[in-house]
């Protein structure tokens, strides 16, 4: 028989009848010595014993539906394995569950845990990124105080009127946008959503960018809904083209056409194909989790709206919009998917 002394309190959760205790005490062999107290039985107190790893005592708590209850404490000894529960479970009483958060997480953690918990319990989930979720491969987005528009008047390049028009002024600005991708490489938080995907937590990605940034980091289910910056096309007889023949202001050499990028430009619709697809994944959706725009670009911004899912937010800086999302998490794009993705790999079964 062991002194009260050498039992540690692993775990206390209140319930109406009393509490709930699980009690450890670790053996000279690494393993531990387990048992739980409850208050629900008619005779009183009930006992239970286990044996096993560190973790395995919470094994001992499969016949309750403890994580519908709220935590007492939850010891440093513990925590590990109830984290690994709190993010797996796929919640019904969100009071309860936030409690867990709490008792889990520091305040700066919960919202990232919420995210990471929404993910791993969601059936289909969809991303939507805008040109924030590029800036921090040191490509310029386009309203920010260094975007393109406020050094470009997007009226004179980006339309089919300055194409017809003004060619040289629309073949300079879009082969410097083009010049900008030579350099750029995906960061951390691209090849963190591809491996998401590889893991089937993500679906698909639809995508305002145009820098091709997603499939370059390896994600195999994009929609770009403007196109692709690269896909060099006759603006006349639609045959495709290279980028360096657009780039030296060389004509098509089928028809002689005007070649351009593979954008949308202002007043185009959207590519067909895309956008249908990526409508349907979003409206199959159970997660959609939008990542750096500012939702002013129609139809695209329209996307996240037409799940009824959860909808989550992430942006460095805080929108108005944003209040129509279940969750946010402001910061920069790439940091905050890393979080998210540490917080993961920390419980991986």
């Amino acid at each position: 028989m062991r002194n009260a002394e050498e039992w540690t309190t692993l775990l206390s959760i209140g319930t109406e009848g009393g509490t709930i205790e699980l009690k450890g005490a670790e053996r000279y062999d690494g393993w531990w010595d387990f048992r739980l107290r409850t208050d629900e039985s008619s005779e009183g107190v009930t006992y239970h014993t286990a044996q096993g790893a560190k973790e395995d005592g919470l094994k001992l708590l499969d016949g309750i539906a403890w994580m519908s209850l709220y935590p007492l404490y939850v010891s440093p000894e513990a925590a590990g394995a109830v984290e690994k529960k709190v993010l797996h479970h796929k919640y019904r009483n969100e009071s309860s569950f936030m409690a867990w958060l709490e008792a889990c997480y520091p305040e700066a953690e919960r919202k990232a845990a919420l995210l990471a918990n929404w993910l791993l319990t969601a059936e289909r989930t969809v991303l939507f990124t805008g040109a924030g979720m590029s800036t921090e491969s040191n490509l310029p987005d386009f309203r920010s105080k260094e975007g393109w528009w406020r050094r470009v008047d997007p009226r004179t390049v980006a339309t089919p009127e300055a194409m017809n028009q003004d060619y040289p002024l629309f073949k300079d600005f879009y082969a410097a946008r083009m010049a900008s991708l030579e350099a750029a490489v995906p960061h951390a938080g691209y090849y963190v959503i591809s491996s998401w995907e590889s893991r089937g937590m993500v679906q698909a990605v639809a995508t305002q960018n145009v820098d091709g940034l997603h499939r370059k980091a390896g994600s195999q289910r994009v929609y770009e809904l403007h196109g692709r910056l690269q896909a060099v096309r006759c603006s006349r007889c639609d045959e495709e083209a290279g980028e360096a023949d657009f780039r030296k202001g060389r004509p098509c050499q089928i028809c002689g056409g005007k070649l351009r990028p593979g954008v949308v430009l202002f007043g185009e619709i959207l590519p067909e194909k895309d956008w249908d697809e990526a409508l349907l994944a979003v409206q199959k959706a159970d997660l959609v989790v939008t990542i750096g725009t500012s939702l002013e670009v129609y139809p695209a911004n329209q996307l996240p709206l037409m799940s009824k899912g959860r909808s989550v937010y992430i942006n460095a800086d805080y929108s108005g919009t944003a209040s129509d999302f279940d969750l946010v998490l402001e910061g920069r794009a790439g940091e905050v998917l890393q979080e998210v993705d540490r917080l993961l790999k920390s419980v991986q079964l």
